[in-house]
């Protein structure tokens, strides 16, 4: 891979930023200004290759530089279910009790109030659960339906200089299981931000069941 110069990993980030779908972007390079890495992040209207494939086509247009596509990652988020359900965030309320953290969160569909509380050992990753915990129940609140989402895991992941909280669902219902993802930024509201990226994982499915 080519040389470039020190200017460049910032004209390149900005020149991919540009693209369509494109969100966010880093640019990573050796001591000898040699692209070693390209993280981005990006909406879901174009598939992965393609996005890896306008990636190495601008930057070879622009830059007569040829990357190859194993320095890429993409990850992608769809911001759009969250804003396009009507199922709505009302409210999320977290409160210490003795050596617990009970967490309460409220969606809005139409007029109506669907509520989850969730309480575990207090501590910050915890709260971050329970806070995830309640989301689901308030949403199987929503659907009718008991014991069918559960929480596999959560993690704080940098993308493109941005932390996200990604999370992974699991659903099991009528003897099959499948596991649900989804991810949102964090913004500076991380209770807010852990029920947006529950809702990103989940919003697909519940708009096949509502």
């Amino acid at each position: 891979m080519e040389n470039i110069k020190e200017n460049l990993s910032e004209e390149i980030k900005n020149l991919i930023c540009k693209l369509p779908d494109i969100k966010h972007c880093s640019v990573v390079c050796s001591q000898d200004n040699v692209v070693e890495e390209i993280h981005a992040l990006a909406g879901v209207s174009r598939n992965i290759k393609q996005l890896v494939r306008d990636i190495q086509s601008a930057i070879n247009a622009r830059f007569g530089i040829n990357i190859d596509y194993k320095v890429i990652s993409i990850a992608q988020i769809d911001e759009s279910d969250f804003k396009e359900t009507r199922l709505k965030l009302d409210g999320i309320s977290v409160n210490n009790i003795e050596n617990s953290i009970e967490a309460t969160v409220t969606l809005k569909y139409d007029d109506k109030l669907f509520e989850g509380k969730s309480r575990r050992i207090k501590s910050r990753s915890n709260k971050l659960k329970a806070i995830a915990d309640a989301t689901l129940l308030a949403l199987e609140g929503y659907l009718d339906i008991g014991q069918a989402f559960y929480l596999e895991d959560m993690q704080i992941v940098l993308v493109a200089n941005r932390e996200l909280f990604a999370c992974v669902i699991g659903f099991a219902l009528g003897g099959k299981e499948e596991l649900l993802s989804g991810c949102s930024i964090i913004n500076a509201d991380e209770n807010e931000t852990v029920v947006k990226a529950v809702l990103s994982a989940v919003n697909r499915k519940i708009s096949t069941m509502s």
